[in-house]
């Protein structure tokens, strides 16, 4: 991680994301992780993920942009399904259609980075 990023943003993060369950041992964890920090950062990164987010995690992991996209993908998939339905219902509340099966990779790293910032207030 670049070093201008705050170790306690890290740790807090790192923090949520163990409570919800998402397994450490997929590379999707250290995935999201970073795209957390970079859109809690700067959130305009939200508008162009796969250019913005997506493109310099791939760059930084050596991968293409897809893979980035579908380790993200499978990581949210697996927390989603197999993770702490306590903490999961707390962090999203209602915001997120229960039809679906999970929310969307964008869906997931912006209410985690919103979650964060009420947290923060």
């Amino acid at each position: 991680m670049e070093n201008n990023y705050d170790k306690e943003k890290i740790i807090e993060i790192t923090n949520v994301l163990q409570e919800m369950g998402m397994p450490a041992h997929l590379k999707g964890f250290y995935y999201v992780r970073e795209a957390i920090l970079m859109v809690y950062s700067n959130e305009n990164l939200l508008s162009h993920m796969m250019e913005d987010v997506y493109m310099p995690l791939a760059k930084r992991y050596n991968t293409s942009l897809h893979c980035v996209e579908r380790v993200i993908r499978v990581a949210i998939e697996n927390t989603w399904l197999r993770g702490n339905v306590d903490v999961i219902a707390k962090i999203f509340h209602n915001t997120i259609d229960g039809r679906k099966a999970r929310p969307t990779n964008k869906e997931f790293i912006a209410l985690l980075v919103d979650y964060m910032r009420i947290q923060n207030i």
